[in-house]
């Protein structure tokens, strides 16, 4: 074989096993940790003295995954359309 092109075969194969992965990860586990207030659901109020929600996560301290949030828009539409 050439080594071009078993390189090229094993970057296709590990993209597909990496985009693989991240389906099964957004399918399992569907929520992370939010970043803004590493997964607390609290920040700081800005003097420094009470404690407030996050804004961005709603004081879960979870947020959806880019791939979720994606595949829940897609699934959206296509229930839309029928």
């Amino acid at each position: 074989m050439d080594p071009q092109l078993t390189t090229a075969i094993t970057l296709t194969l590990a993209s597909l096993a990496v985009t693989v992965g991240y389906a099964a990860a957004c399918w399992i586990w569907p929520f992370k940790a939010c970043r803004k207030c590493d997964g607390s659901g609290k920040r700081r109020s800005p003097s420094g003295r009470a404690f407030r929600l996050c804004r961005r996560c709603e004081g879960t301290g979870r947020r959806l995954r880019a791939g979720r949030w994606i595949y829940n828009r897609l699934s959206g539409i296509r229930r839309d359309a029928r």
